[in-house]
């Protein structure tokens, strides 16, 4: 069983004034982004997106998910949901994430489930329409360091795949032996279980291998995955990867954004090319670069009409970065809302100018939830501590010296110290007014003996501490547990960490319930 609570965010040093913004008051940043998130605007999006998503458009949508899913095992569900968005009172809402091993960090769950949730609750506030969760396959990501790897038991658990270009492309040599390298690390009551999430892990390609596996866990609740990698949406998207080329259109927007962004100090997320796509063939992805009359690619040189021909008859060999996937989503989705991280909130703020540029409406920005697990032991420590959850979050230092502080039958009173020395130097100035030639000398003395008590005061908290070295490694382990390497513990360990002494789809299920789309605070999730 679990407990759940929330902590605010403003009240977390973890969060920045930017970041508050975006989770608190998006009407600040109206420059920046479209209608601020909320239920109201709901209806207003679902307006603006009607408008532009024809018919058509769903048409071909559906159809390129239905052939996507037609290697899905247990496929029912999602092609249910699929059906749904023929329909045009049916609408997205979306989140993404990189192909990790098994998710990477927790927060690859979070993101999805509070996806889940949020289509839930619109689903029962407005009746009239559905409400679709959709999980955006980053499939063309080329940064492979990012996703062959996850934290398990303090080991570094890594796939050596040697292989480049777009990662849903990539084999699935080696990935066997690793599930059962994974499986051994367990007991042998959740072995059984496990062997079943691994085994879900199949496909042709590591992108048709983690659609099964993703599909295997939340089918159930909805969740529709799309591949981008894929010549029918690219084809979508053509007439704006033409634009790109021939006009070079989005790096001059985005440019003039950041410096916007720049002059009210906020942080730009990713930096714009002068051609924001890449080509991708086999074993490759690389930038496409406009050099005098020709376009670089691969090492090749093609004339503008030979790029553009290449576009016209293989639009799947085209890939938009970072700056144009957003737009590429949006463009073939009906979709409402992108949940996602703060890195990824960072850089949708810098986009908005494209999509009007293109004519596509900007969609809501929500950030995800954040959440903090705390197993049972660790959650005994605590309580034997005295150690309130949200201490925790303070740096270890911090939390020691107030720990030292609670416990000490006989503590420094540190104000007083320094109200005494302060008397002690205004009484000799003003003894020696009429000699103010002492002045110099009777401040280097005074020096002196503030250094001979901050060396006492030091000495004195070193032996206090010492004498608590037993509680106060003790809550070391603590932070180190729930912040592992100083990291938000969602964004280092993975689900599987917390599956020794719960099963698998346990942890799923107290996620689900734990989180909260429309509450604003940190969720923790407590053992009990």
């Amino acid at each position: 069983m679990t407990a759940v609570q929330h902590i605010p965010r403003k009240e977390l040093s973890q969060f920045s004034e930017n970041d508050l913004e975006f989770i608190y008051d998006q009407s600040k940043l109206k420059d920046f982004i479209g209608l601020p998130f909320s239920m109201a605007n709901i209806e207003k999006q679902i307006e603006l997106k009607k408008d532009s998503f024809d018919i058509k458009s769903r048409d071909q949508l559906v159809n390129v998910l239905q052939t996507q899913y037609l290697d899905v095992r247990q496929n029912e569900d999602a092609l249910s949901q699929i059906n749904r968005l023929k329909e045009p009172d049916t609408f997205s809402v979306t989140t993404g994430h990189q192909l990790c091993l098994l998710g990477g960090p927790m927060y690859f769950f979070i993101k999805i489930i509070h996806v889940i949730k949020l289509t839930e609750i619109l689903n029962e506030k407005y009746p009239k329409n559905h409400f679709v969760p959709v999980f955006w396959m980053a499939s063309e990501d080329h940064d492979s360091e990012e996703i062959n790897h996850l934290h398990l038991f303090n080991k570094r658990i890594h796939w050596d795949h040697g292989q480049k270009g777009a990662v849903g492309r990539f084999k699935n040599e080696g990935l066997q032996e690793i599930f059962e390298d994974l499986t051994n690390l367990f007991s042998e009551s959740r072995q059984e279980e496990l062997m079943h999430v691994f085994h879900s892990f199949q496909g042709k390609t590591y992108g048709a291998a983690f659609r099964n596996w993703l599909n295997d866990i939340f089918s159930e609740k909805g969740l529709v995955i799309i591949d981008g990698d894929d010549r029918e949406l690219k084809s979508m998207f053509g007439p704006i990867m033409k634009r790109e080329l021939t006009q070079n259109f989005s790096n001059e927007i985005i440019q003039k954004t950041n410096q916007n962004l720049k002059a009210i100090g906020r942080k730009i997320q990713v930096h714009s090319r002068d051609i924001n796509l890449f080509g991708l063939s086999e074993g490759s992805r690389n930038r496409i670069i406009k050099s005098d009359q020709h376009f670089l690619l691969d090492e090749k040189k093609y004339s503008r009409e030979e790029l553009l021909t290449k576009l016209e008859n293989d639009p799947d060999m085209f890939s938009p970065n970072a700056i144009l996937r957003p737009l590429y989503q949006e463009c073939i989705l009906p979709n409402l809302c992108y949940v996602g991280g703060m890195a990824e909130m960072n850089y949708w703020a810098q986009l908005k100018g494209i999509f009007e540029e293109s004519e596509i409406p900007y969609p809501l920005l929500q950030f995800r939830s954040n959440v903090l697990w705390i197993d049972r032991s660790t959650k005994k420590r605590m309580e034997s501590l005295g150690l309130a959850i949200k201490e925790i979050f303070k740096d270890t230092e911090l939390i020691i010296q107030k720990y030292v502080d609670k416990t000490d039958a006989n503590p420094l009173k540190e104000e007083e110290l320094e109200e005494g020395l302060a008397q002690i130097e205004m009484g000799f100035l003003k003894a020696s007014d009429e000699q103010k030639h002492l002045h110099p000398w009777i401040g280097a003395e005074l020096n002196k003996m503030k250094k001979a008590v901050a060396h006492i005061k030091s000495k004195i908290l070193k032996e206090k501490k010492k004498s608590q070295e037993e509680n106060l490694l003790k809550i070391q382990k603590i932070k180190e547990t729930l912040f592992p390497s100083k990291q938000l513990q969602e964004r280092h360990q993975n689900l599987l960490h917390f599956c020794n002494a719960n099963s698998y789809q346990s942890v799923i299920d107290n996620l689900y319930e734990g989180i909260d789309p429309l509450n604003d605070g940190f969720t923790i999730i407590s053992e009990i």
